[in-house]
């Protein structure tokens, strides 16, 4: 879900950043919005060209960038490649870290250019809602912070095979230590090789991690974006005209329930849970249905299963398309209402009216009680009076937290 921005303008200024003002690349663009996503603090440093320009003029900044290239550019032709020695030399150092961090809040105070563009980021209404309560120069650094400390995961992960919070579903493609894959990897960075030092402090790193993602095949964040549009483009363009009052929810949220067999597009779980969703809607319960659920289960599906319980739901069930909307990126369950409450704020949704669950008996129980498993993964809490209403319908409200990135899974930040 791309937020809004000066959140909201990100995407379209990366994509005009690298693709000077035309159509850039597939790749190009899947990296434009893994970045606008993933670390908003680096996307906005990317998009705006007097930002750029003062950062790469500072000197301590520049010291930095060339310490890391000359530690990981030499790994860049040695053959065979030892990917373990590559992440190391990637990855940041906590000293690192925290002298960027200052060097960035000195730039803050220091410079009025740098302050008034990345201002509006740092507030209530901007990437890092989380952080709107502290100082500017605090919700800087911490957002420096989670972008440094998301790149060394994705390295760690996605490069040298560290075991990630669900292997099952998010383990690297490739067999610990592969040639091939090192070699791959090689090819897509050596032209950073041309630029000494690098453009900017945070260049080898990003695209270290971007070209891991690529060659790995998981840009599932990327995928259906900007969300608005395709199968969301019939409801988006409800939502301004509907009667509020008339309903007691704004949305109806079905989870999903990702297949374990290959081949598979839709559990019947999930047909289970499209119905029961089917009839509160129709009963006038919310103008709108959700579902929610990515590319999950099994490993690397080609199958999504958002875009699997629309099509059931419109095809079979006949719903309005312009009823049901699709969140085409949730992992787990706690990122299904995360998700969906973006959404509501990216949408225009009335947020002090509440969105109705409902789903099987037992992930409703799952859903009453996963709060400390959300502090614990996102760091937060993305719902508020949450409120059991049956054996399988639960409520809740949403919070602005929820729109706060998560730099440490890529596959949906």
């Amino acid at each position: 879900m791309m937020w809004r921005l000066p959140s909201a303008l990100l995407l379209l200024m990366l994509l005009n950043h690298f693709g000077h003002g035309q159509a850039p690349p597939p790749a190009q663009r899947t990296d434009s919005v893994l970045v606008a996503k993933t670390y908003p603090l680096l996307a906005l440093l990317e998009a705006k060209s007097p930002l750029r320009k003062i950062v790469q003029a500072d000197k301590m900044l520049q010291r930095v960038a060339q310490r890391q290239a000359q530690r990981s550019y030499p790994l860049l032709t040695v053959r065979p490649a030892n990917v373990q020695r590559y992440v190391d030399s990637l990855v940041w150092k906590s000293r690192e870290i925290r002298a960027i961090g200052q060097e960035l809040q000195r730039l803050y105070l220091a410079n009025k250019a740098f302050k008034a563009a990345v201002q509006p980021l740092l507030g209530s209404g901007g990437g890092y809602p989380l952080y709107a309560a502290q100082l500017d120069t605090a919700a800087l650094r911490l957002a420096w912070q989670d972008a440094a400390q998301g790149l060394n995961r994705t390295l760690r992960v996605y490069v040298a095979s560290m075991r990630p919070r669900y292997p099952v579903i998010d383990s690297i493609s490739f067999p610990r230590q592969d040639a091939a894959f090192a070699q791959a990897l090689q090819q897509q960075l050596l032209p950073l090789q041309k630029r000494r030092p690098p453009a900017s402090f945070y260049e080898v790193p990003l695209r270290a991690a971007l070209a891991a993602l690529r060659l790995n095949g998981r840009d599932e964040a990327a995928r259906y974006e900007p969300l608005g549009a395709g199968l969301n483009a019939a409801p988006r363009a409800a939502v301004a005209g509907t009667e509020w009052a008339r309903f007691p929810y704004t949305m109806i949220l079905v989870p999903g329930m990702g297949p374990e067999q290959p081949g598979v597009a839709l559990d019947s779980m999930s047909v289970l849970r499209c119905r029961m969703a089917a009839a509160r809607y129709r009963a006038g319960q919310a103008p709108f249905v959700v579902v929610s659920g990515g590319h999950v289960h099994p490993n690397k599906t080609p199958f999504c299963e958002a875009v699997e319980m629309k099509k059931y739901m419109v095809g079979t069930l006949g719903l309005p398309d312009a009823a049901v909307f699709i969140e085409p990126h949730a992992r787990h369950t706690t990122t299904n209402l995360r998700n969906v409450s973006r959404m509501l704020y990216a949408f225009g949704f009335p947020t002090d009216k509440p969105v109705l669950t409902v789903t099987d008996a037992s992930q409703s129980r799952y859903i009453l009680n996963m709060a400390e498993r959300c502090r614990r993964e996102l760091g937060y809490v993305p719902y508020r009076d949450l409120q059991r209403l049956s054996d399988t319908e639960n409520s809740y409200l949403p919070v602005p937290e929820a729109r706060q990135p998560n730099p440490f899974d890529p596959l949906d930040p």
